[in-house]
Parts: structure tokens; sequence; C-alpha cells
């Protein structure tokens, strides 16, 4: 459809002139021409319009960016059904870059880890606008189902200043599948051993020759209470959730404009901790825990060519999102409603010639935070406290990118902003990509981050605990700050035929300057919130290895080593230790086998995950106690068609658990319970199936 519009004649333009014009205006809302992670996948959009069924055919489930100047990895649509990926959260198997677990094991939320850092320290954007922010964040990883993606693009270290501040470990991008590029209808359904029920469906329309619309629907289902380690509380909340999203893409060739226009709905409710279908209680009371969750975001982003400059253009982004959330952990209670605003704008031209280009412009952010936090417990009885923020940002950016000589590619970028609470911020940002002919690529990137603690909602798993929130502390904290920088060699070598290996090596350094601590190891009966007082920093190795050598037949391997680093303090004294909970090293091998036109395709995965440090529990001199190191292995088998896609699979195929991951559960009102220390599955093997289902005239 869209191919038709950009092709037909005009009065004003020639039709390449034209397309140009319009990447060229979407590439600024995206962080424009090779800055940026977001490009590539622009790029790769237009390449769909007009090759669709050729990228389809050979694509990969994670590519490596060659054009971008930060390290960036895409998880693909095709990588993306590798595994049956229901949400966000479980997106990355497949990925030794990023890290996903539990907070603890009662409120199933789930949290990422990039760079050894937790996900809070990577800025998340959905097509370029910041998302998963402050509540949202919380249980937010759960609340974007993976059928909705087109694909994730992962980008490590300092990004674009375009973007705001928040970015300190990376950045990482989620493309939507669009309008005018998606099937009349889709349907698809999941379930698995656990019955657990998930359903998806999306149907776009053309409205005319200038206007397309999407509807996506969502809805989870999972009532049925599980606990096999005999511990009295339920493995996996009981939870019900549903999830709208309503698209508009808006293309006038005549006016040179693109808009895309959207508005999300969420609603969800779970059930976890003790219940009384696998306790037996004996009058005495249940420790239950009950979590809802209510958003509203909506949204807009347009781009229109200005002047005569070919690829001059302004792009305009408004953003509003309201997250209402009450949680219940049996007598520990946080409730909180979150209201932001995000506006950005931006213009792009270049210097005599396109070999140097610059974005400015300016940007406004707002976030109003009015949570409470109670504890009826009465050996640390807290009364209701009011935690409230507002919190506005004004800031102006300006980003330069050097292309002049072959091969370099220099992006140097700066962001000046007043926050209301901590005053002015600078962002110095530098990202260099040097071409070393056609097999080699060096990158190095440096730069700046900062972001406002959210500590209860950034540690939600500590309220699964007895311990005892030093919440006078809260409104003392001052804006985390941290300097990242590294680099990375990516070798494209070439091998028999066609086919090429892609070995790639990196490393990244993240140095706080000021960090939030959250210590949980001074008093395990407690939680004390403080400045950072000493050292805190993440190293992060990687190497990967990508090949398909035999036609069909596809590898990936990685191994990811961390050496992250915190200082605790109390009063004159500072204790610098191994963070807790990060694991040291990560192995990941998947194989995957296509037959011809991908009618069958078989997927395994093999993870091995090393020891973390657990948090002492006698005090800052407890002896150092590890977990162990363990395996998952993943395998699927998925049958395609041109209307339909049948799958099945299996997770955690040995079954490995955390023994006694609830620490205390025999008695959950006393003082030493805790279930926020959670390091490994805590729940068994898992087998599953679903079908995808295309219905209507497929592009």
């Amino acid at each position: 459809m869209i191919m038709a519009i950009l092709y037909q004649s005009s009065r004003n333009t020639t039709p390449r002139i034209f397309l140009m014009r319009i990447f060229l205006i979407f590439s600024i809302i995206t962080v424009q021409d090779a800055k940026s992670q977001i490009v590539e996948s622009q790029v790769v959009e237009k390449v769909q319009l007009l090759e669709e069924t050729l990228v389809t055919a050979n694509q990969q489930g994670t590519t490596l960016s060659r054009t971008s100047p930060l390290k960036t990895e895409t998880i693909t649509h095709a990588g993306l059904t590798k595994l049956a990926c229901c949400s966000l959260s479980e997106s990355f198997e497949n990925s030794a870059s990023v890290s996903v677990g539990f907070t603890d094991a009662v409120s199933g939320a789930r949290q990422i880890k990039l760079l050894g850092l937790s996900g809070i320290y990577t800025q998340m954007l959905a097509e370029n606008i910041p998302t998963l922010r402050g509540l949202a964040a919380t249980y937010g990883w759960n609340y974007i189902p993976s059928s909705w993606l087109e694909s994730i693009q992962i980008s490590k270290g300092a990004s674009s200043v375009v973007n705001g501040y928040e970015s300190i470990a990376g950045q990482m991008n989620l493309e939507f599948k669009k309008p005018h590029n998606n099937e009349p209808l889709y349907l698809d359904f999941y379930t698995n051993n656990e019955r657990h029920y998930e359903g998806n469906l999306a149907s776009a329309v053309q409205l005319n020759k200038n206007v397309w619309t999407e509807l996506m629907l969502h809805g989870t289902i999972a009532n049925t209470a599980h606990d096999r380690n005999n511990d009295h509380f339920l493995d996996m909340p009981k939870m019900q959730y549903i999830n709208a999203y309503n698209r508009w893409f808006y293309l006038n060739q005549e006016r040179g404009v693109q808009s895309r226009t959207g508005i999300k709905f969420l609603y969800e409710t779970r059930k976890a901790g003790q219940d009384s279908t696998c306790h037996e209680s004996n009058g005495l009371p249940l420790l239950e825990t009950l979590i809802n969750n209510r958003n509203m975001t909506a949204y807009n982003k347009t781009g229109i060519a200005v002047g005569s400059k070919e690829g001059q253009s302004i792009g305009i982004i408004n953003s509003f999102t309201h997250h209402e959330q009450n949680s219940d952990f049996g007598r520990k209670h946080f409730d909180g409603t979150q209201t932001s605003y995000y506006a950005n704008i931006l213009f792009t031209s270049f210097i005599h010639t396109p070999d140097h280009r610059y974005t400015a412009g300016v940007s406004f952010v707002y976030d109003n935070y009015d949570t409470e936090y109670s504890d009826s417990a009465e050996y640390n009885h807290t009364p209701l406290t009011k935690l409230q923020r507002t919190e506005s940002v004004l800031g102006a950016f300006a980003e330069y990118t050097y292309s002049g000589i072959k091969g370099l590619t220099v992006v140097l970028g700066g962001r000046t902003d007043y926050n209301s609470l901590f005053g002015w911020l600078i962002t110095p940002r530098a990202n260099i990509k040097y071409d070393m002919g056609e097999y080699v690529i060096l990158r190095a990137s440096a730069g700046r981050g900062f972001r406002s603690p959210n500590v209860i909602a950034d540690n939600i798993g500590l309220m699964a605990s007895s311990r005892n929130f030093d919440v006078t502390a809260i409104n003392g904290l001052d804006m985390e700050q941290a300097w990242n920088y590294g680099g990375s060699v990516a070798a494209y070598i070439p091998l028999w035929g066609e086919q090429r290996a892609t070995l790639s090596l990196d490393y990244f350094r993240t140095v706080f300057q000021n960090q939030a601590i959250i210590d949980t190891e001074r008093n395990r009966q407690a939680v004390y919130f403080y400045n950072l007082n000493g050292n805190s920093y993440a190293d992060a190795w990687q190497a990967d290895l990508s090949m398909t050598f035999l036609k069909g037949f596809d590898l990936f391997a990685a191994f990811r080593y961390n050496n992250n680093r915190i200082t605790y303090a109390q009063e004159s004294s500072r204790y610098e230790v191994d963070q807790p909970l990060v694991s040291k090293y990560r192995g990941l091998l998947n194989l995957s086998y296509a037959t011809t036109f991908k009618r069958w395709v078989f997927d395994f995965t093999a993870q091995i995950n090393g020891p973390a440090r657990l948090p002492g529990l006698n005090g800052y001199s407890s002896e150092p106690i590890h977990s162990p190191a363990y395996p998952l292995l993943f395998a699927q088998i998925t049958k395609n068609s041109k209307r339909f896609d049948v799958y099945i699979g299996a997770e955690n195929l040995l079954g490995y658990t955390q023994k006694d991951p609830i620490l205390g559960w025999k008695d959950p009102f006393a003082r030493d319970f805790d279930a926020s220390m959670v390091w490994g599955p805590i729940t068994g093997a898992k087998v599953y199936g679903g079908i995808r289902l295309r219905i209507g005239d497929l592009k």
C-alpha cells in the first residue's frame, strides 16, 4: 500500500527525492543518520517496504549493526519467535548482553540487567520515546507483548543526547509493528502446562491514501495455583491483565509530513503469596500479596520537511503517561500515582555538505509522583508516610556528526538541563566508529548520565520481606550520576561461498559519582538508603560469534564476564564488596536450523549462568557466600505456512530451581522472613505451545 504512494508521480517532487526526504524526516525523530541504533531500524523498515520478501527470507535472529556508531545488537522478529517470548521480559534468553531475573520469589516482577547493572540504568525507548520510567518500570517488562514487536535494538554505553540524560549503561529501543506494514488481521494464542493462557489480536487498515490505523489487543489469564517446592507460597502469582494499543500513521507526500499517534491502556491485577488452595492456615492469617496496576499513555511524533536544503527538517515529539499502582505485601503497603509529560523539538540540517550534519533542539520533562508507604508489623511499625515528588526538567542539546573521511564517523553531543530539584546538569557524550576496510569495525564511546532515584519502586522485591525500611532517608537522596566509557571491535570473517562469520569483542566500564545505595547487609532485618560514599563501578567484557556454516543452519555463541563493586558505609567505616546478586559470567549457545522456505524451524539454546555473591546475613563481616553456577536449556519446534504458524517448546528443560528462595517461609510474619534474595529460577521445567494466524490479504 505504502509503496504505491511513495512511487506515484507528484507535481512537486520526484518519487526518489520524496522517498529520501521522508526517510530523513523520520530519521531526525529517531536520532538522525548514523548516530543511533534507532536509525538503522528505520533503514530496515524502508528496505522491508521495497524488498520485504527478501528481508524476511534471510532474517537472522540477532544481528550486529555495521552502520551505527554505537555497538548495537538487534533482536529481529525472527529472533523474537525463536522462543515463546510472551512478553518483553522473556525476549532475551538468546541474548548474552541482557540478563533477566525475578526481583523476588513472590510478586512475579522481573528486571533486566545490562553491563551487570540493574535495568533502571538502561534508558528504555518505544520508537524513540522514553518509556517504562518510574512506577511504570516496576512491572512494565511484563506489559509489552513480544508479538506486538518488530524488533529490539540494544545499544551499550553512551548514547545520543537527543533522548535526554537518563542513559547510563545503555539504551534499548522497541520497534512496534507498523500500521502501514502489518496484516489486516493477526491472531495468536499461547498456553503452557501451568494453565497460563495468553492471546493477541492485531488488525491494520488503510483508511485513505494518507492514513493508516492499527488496533492491538492482549489478554492474559493465569488463575491456577502452583506450589512445586511445597513452601506454601505460590510459585507464580495468579494474574489477569488486558492491554490495548491503537496506532495511527499519517503520510502526506505533497506537504512532506509524516506523523505517528498512539494511545495505550492497561489494567492488571495479580494475587501472590500464600493462598488457601495450597496452604492450610489452621486459623492463622495468610501472607497475601495483592497488586493492581493501571496505565494510560498517549503520544504523537511528527516530522516536517522545511527550507530548501535536502534533508532539513523539524521533528516534534509529545508523550503523556498516567500510572496508578496499589501494592499490598502482607503488612507492607505501597501505593503510588505517577503523571508524566515529555516533549522534544528537534531541528536537523547540515553545514555546506551532508558530511557535517547536526541536530539541535529543546526538551521538557515533567514528573509528578504521589506515593505512600506503611508497615503495620509490630516490630518495625511505620505509619503511613507520604513520599511525594514533583520534578521538571528543561533542557537544550546539540549533536554534530562528521563523516567526511571514508570509514570514519564521529558524533559529538552535549546537553544542558535545569532540574527543578537538583539544579544544572551538564551531559557530554561522544561516539566514534572507524571501518578498517571491509572486514573490521572499531568503535569507542564515552559519556555521562543522570537519573532521579525512586528507591521503593526501583527495588520492589524488598517489599516481599519483613525488613524495616528507613524511609526517613529517602527524601535526602541525591541524583544518581555516572560516567560510562568503552569500545568494541567487530570482525566480519569470510568463510566459504557467500558465508561469513561475525566475531565481536567489547568492554565497557561504568563509574558512579553518586548512587542511591540500597543496603541490605548492615542488618538482615532492615533496609538502609543513602548516597554513595566510596567506590561503585561495573566492568563488563563480552565476546560474540555468529555464523551460518551450512545452508539454513545458524550458530550464535557468546560469553560475558562482569566485575561489579560497591561500597557500603556505616558512620566512618567503609566496606567495598562485590555487588550482590550479580552473576559473574554468562555463556550462551544458540543453534537454529530451518528447512527450505523456513517451513520447519528448530531452535535450541543452552545457557550457563555463573555464581553471584549473596547478601551477607550477619552484617558486613559475613563470610562471602556465592550461589552455584547453573545451566538452562530451551528448545522449540515451529511449523510455518503462509496463513499460520504452530509451535511447541520447553523452557528450563533440566528443571533447575533455586533451593528455598524464600527465607523463613514457615513463619512469614517473623522478622527473618525474606523472599527478595533470588538469584536463579523459581519455577521448574515448562512445556508450552501456541499458534499464530494471519487473515486477509498478506503483503
